[in-house]
């Protein structure tokens, strides 16, 4: 009987490093951050092992041959090695005193991040920007994003830049700010931007009179006069095509460029001269479909696409399009995988999976 309960406690000891690789989640999950009858059970969880030895040290039992003593030293130690490298003082402080774990919060005459005091905050005068989980706050004098000083900022005139109306997610919530003097994307201010015109295109895109921005970088070259966005990730300018911050290659004229497709991982585009896969993650791209009529392209289902006289995949693994020689554009169908033929398209002749030949009809 010893005997098995030694091995059920051991199999119990041995699930204790997942439980703690998941107790981050538990103590973070909303609702929780400032719960006692959260932090019991989290405390449970973290000193488990302590309470088994424990038990056995009341019981004057050994664990195997081992010496009890020996085995809730251990215990000890390493839990509370690992309870402090998780921040879990901090946190059991936070819960005991009030104070939240998650975002901003003032308590008394000290301003929290995270559960972290954040030094130099005025709590008298600390107030969040924006909605409901804010990444900005300010006081009389400084700015904040999530918990840090942004460097610069005038408190006074710190301001959101308004989203276009196209801009898909929340449209209350700026994506860039301002003050007098610099324009700001997530706490970084933008190099040269002007604030009095500066002004949010859709994306991650904003400019001035002067530049174009994506992200915190300036777009070399890209003209604001004539800078246009088909999408929220693609843009062009009297000159050039932009995917995301790079520069597409074209071999027509960039004003006759178009989009054929923005299903997702599909995207096409034409200069009606050629038809381009778009590869947003890629150095070039902007990659030629071999073949391929601008007029009569199409997708299909399952990164499959078509035109009059031959059909493509499109392999994202090596960031490449396929023709498939040897299918029929006439009587391909791409669809739902068929397990009884291990296939997802097929032609009159073929059959095909993930853009390979598999087999011929019999």
């Amino acid at each position: 009987m010893k005997l098995l309960l030694d091995i059920v406690l051991t199999l119990a000891l041995l699930m204790w490093p997942l439980l703690m690789m998941m107790s981050p989640m538990l103590s973070g999950a909303p609702g929780s951050e400032g719960s006692k009858s959260g932090l019991v059970f989290l405390l449970l969880i973290i000193f488990y092992p302590v309470i088994i030895f424990s038990c056995y040290k009341l019981a004057g039992a050994s664990y195997f041959r081992f010496s009890t003593n020996n085995a809730w030293l251990w215990s000890a130690g390493l839990t509370m090695f690992v309870a402090v490298l998780f921040g879990y003082p901090r946190h059991i402080m936070n819960v005991i005193a009030g104070v939240s774990g998650t975002g901003y919060f003032v308590k008394e005459d000290k301003v929290y991040y995270n559960g972290k005091i954040m030094a130099g905050a005025s709590a008298a005068t600390f107030k969040t920007i924006g909605t409901q989980f804010p990444r900005y706050a300010r006081d009389e004098k400084q700015v904040y994003f999530d918990g840090r000083l942004v460097a610069n900022a005038d408190a006074a005139s710190f301001t959101g830049v308004s989203n276009p109306s196209t801009q898909v997610g929340e449209k209350n919530v700026p994506l860039f700010w301002k003050d007098k003097a610099h324009v700001y994307l997530e706490g970084h201010a933008l190099p040269g931007a002007n604030p009095a015109e500066f002004r949010h295109l859709g994306g991650r895109y904003g400019s001035d009179a002067r530049q174009v921005y994506f992200d915190k970088q300036v777009l070399l070259d890209a003209n604001p006069a004539t800078f246009l966005l088909f999408n929220a990730d693609m843009a062009r300018d009297d000159k050039q095509i932009y995917i995301f911050d790079k520069v597409g290659k074209l071999t027509g004229p960039v004003s006759a460029f178009r989009l054929l497709s923005e299903q997702d991982l599909a995207v096409y585009g034409t200069d009606g001269i050629h038809v381009y896969a778009v590869f947003f993650t890629a150095a070039e791209p902007l990659q030629i479909v071999k073949d391929a009529d601008p007029a009569t392209f199409k997708t299909l289902e399952r990164a499959y696409a078509r035109d009059d006289k031959h059909i493509y995949y499109r392999d994202s693994s090596p960031g490449k399009v396929i023709l498939l020689e040897e299918a029929d554009a006439g009587s391909f169908v791409a669809g739902n995988y068929d397990a009884a033929t291990e296939s997802d398209a097929h032609d009159h002749s073929y059959y095909y999976l993930n853009g390979k030949l598999v087999t011929s009809k019999k």
